[in-house]
């Protein structure tokens, strides 16, 4: 579960998967069990990611994760709606060519999120447990583009929630055995859940999200060559790394940041734990160096230094670089445990081009898109 103060960390399957055929069949959504063969291994809490990560280095992570059961399994359809309830099938255009198409979704297996998941909803309740901020001013909602794209997707979502605290929450996003499309796994907030948890909440739906919309794009298959399976799966985490750093800046801050108050790595620093939590504020910060970088057009591994300074990030202490390696190790491009220093040299390699051109440089590009922007 999300826990105040952290971030969770989550696995997708790495096992191979068969090319969808053009016109997928909708399935009907039912609980995910997990397939022969499949992976089942989860990134757990990330207090205890980050505790094992200083302490015993990325080994102690990896070993971690195995001995952690996962939420993984194979779901059905992809498209995520906020319908007219359970197993309900509604008519959508699906904005080509005025093509009507159907859609079925089911919120038979997630009561909340019928209720609260939609942009709009879920803007009310933070509004509430906020003691009134006003949505765009103090937050926003960065999840509302995806969840639009995927409700008009012409496939089928199975939202399935899981036995969730009292506090707190997280969420999982189970690829299908096919490789397009998977099952949302939600485990929803509770009733007196605190903003700075709704809004860990809303980071961890919109990472989850990214790698739905990936799914029902096919990119996790074939269309990703030259990438290989393994190589496609850190390329769909790098991306949604990138749309998660914006997400927590857009809650923490709303749509825009006020100039008056310094550059945005200022602002950062002075940002509390309970707007902006450790970690997301150092994902946040990594991103932005690697978009100045990126927009001055200078190379994406001169951000990286020994030490942080001024405008570069450290290797050693960099936490996009510490989730890289454990990646690299559970889906076995890299063995034994890579260190920092071995996962950036990974991702730098000729072979390995086509991830940072498809996996870290498209996670800049949305970390721009959809960070805050600058104010008056």
């Amino acid at each position: 579960m999300a826990r105040p103060g952290g971030i969770e960390r989550r696995m997708h399957a790495p096992h191979e998967k068969p090319q969808q055929s053009k016109t997928p069949a909708k399935k009907t959504a039912a609980a995910s069990t997990p397939s022969p063969g499949a992976d089942s291994t989860a990134y757990g809490a990330h207090t205890t990611y980050t505790a094992l990560q200083r302490s015993a280095g990325n080994a102690a992570v990896v070993k971690m994760i195995e001995q952690r059961g996962s939420a993984h399994g194979p779901g059905s359809g992809h498209g995520l709606g906020h319908g007219p309830g359970p197993g309900a099938t509604a008519q959508a255009s699906s904005g080509r060519a005025g093509l009507t198409v159907q859609r079925a979704v089911d919120y038979s297996q997630a009561p909340w999120s019928r209720q609260h998941l939609a942009p709009d909803a879920f803007t009310a309740l933070l509004s509430q447990a906020s003691g009134g901020e006003q949505p765009g001013k103090d937050f926003s909602i960065p999840y509302r583009d995806l969840f639009e794209t995927l409700n008009a997707s012409p496939q089928t979502v199975a939202i399935n929630e899981q036995a969730g605290p009292s506090a707190g929450s997280r969420a999982l996003f189970a690829l299908a055995p096919e490789g397009v499309g998977g099952t949302l796994q939600v485990a929803p907030p509770g009733a007196d859940a605190s903003a700075a948890e709704l809004r860990t909440f809303a980071a961890t739906i919109t990472h989850e999200m990214q790698h739905a919309l990936d799914s029902v794009e096919a990119r996790y298959g074939s269309k990703e060559k030259p990438q290989n399976v393994r190589q496609r799966k850190i390329s769909t985490e790098l991306r949604a790394f990138g749309r998660e750093a914006a997400a927590a800046l857009k809650l923490a801050m709303g749509d825009t940041y006020d100039r008056g108050k310094g550059t945005l790595t200022q602002i950062l620093s002075s940002t509390s734990a309970e707007r902006l939590t450790p970690e997301r504020n150092q994902l946040a910060r990594e991103f932005h160096i690697l978009d100045s970088y990126h927009r001055a057009k200078k190379p994406i591994r001169a951000a990286f230094a020994e030490q942080a300074q001024g405008l570069q990030i450290g290797i050693k202490s960099s936490l996009l670089l510490e989730r890289l390696a454990g990646y690299l190790s559970q889906y076995q491009l890299v063995q034994p445990t890579p260190n920092s220093h071995e996962a950036l040299q990974w991702l730098m390699k000729e072979e390995n081009a086509e991830v940072l051109q498809k996996g870290l440089v498209e996670g800049i590009d949305l970390f721009h898109q959809n960070r805050p922007e600058k104010g008056e």
